[in-house]
């Protein structure tokens, strides 16, 4: 399942890799793709929509579905 999810706050290659940490270690997620550009992950997995939007919110950022 793909999900999308807009991001707020990213500033720099260092958001980007700390929000993919953090999606990576969400159980369920199979791949995560973070742009600095326009604030977008895109992942696969089974993990829920919400857990992913707590995990992002955990670590300082916003998020929302896309």
């Amino acid at each position: 399942m793909t999900i999308k999810l807009q991001l707020d706050g990213l500033h720099c290659g260092n958001c980007v890799k700390s929000v993919e940490k953090a999606l990576n270690e969400v159980e369920g997620v199979s791949q995560v793709s973070v742009t600095l550009e326009n604030q977008m992950a895109v992942l696969e997995g089974s993990a829920n929509a919400e857990t992913l939007i707590a995990a992002v919110e955990d670590i300082g950022f916003e998020a929302k579905l896309a």
